[in-house]
């Protein structure tokens, strides 16, 4: 029981510090965040799509990697950048809709939709290629993706949602 708590702890604890860094990231936009302060309310949007489709893709390669003997790591990647894409696109039209008619700003809505397209497509680094790298590391990767995955897809995710808005706002 110690040592799945040694093992458990450890990678959130690097989550934690790296979560610092986000924090650390989000700060460096001041700026954009002072002229446009609605984009703060759009953090956890643009966070959990990204989480969310990394995680699903998490979950299909750690069963597959865990049912196959000889995992195509290739074929898997092709497929999930096919899906991922359409998905991306599905949600990034939905929410770019919404976002414009409920805040009457066309600008705000295609960078929300911008960085829900390009976060969900960073998810296929954090849910495809982290468990891979760890599995063929020799680590569990249902211990040590989901935290490292995770800190990883909500930095990515942050900077794109901020790199997007100070281009386009």
């Amino acid at each position: 029981m110690l040592n799945e708590v040694k093992v458990r702890l450890t990678w959130l604890v690097i989550g934690l510090f790296a979560s610092l860094l986000t924090a650390g990231l989000i700060n460096n936009f001041d700026q954009v965040l002072d002229r446009n302060l609605v984009l703060a309310s759009f953090i956890p949007l643009i966070v959990y799509m990204s989480d969310a489709v990394g995680t699903q893709m998490e979950a299909m390669i750690i069963r597959e990697l865990n049912n196959k003997k000889k995992f195509n790591f290739r074929g898997f990647f092709q497929r999930q950048l096919i899906v991922v894409t359409i998905i991306g696109m599905i949600i990034a039209s939905i929410a770019t809709g919404v976002v414009g008619i409920w805040k009457s700003d066309f600008n705000l809505a295609i960078v929300v939709g911008a960085s829900l397209l390009s976060g969900i497509l960073t998810s296929l680094v954090t849910g495809a290629v982290m468990p891979y790298f760890f599995w063929k590391l020799h680590q569990d990767p249902a211990e040590a993706s989901g935290p490292i995955a995770t800190v990883i897809q909500d930095f990515l995710s942050v900077l794109v949602f901020f790199l997007v808005a100070s281009v386009l706002l």
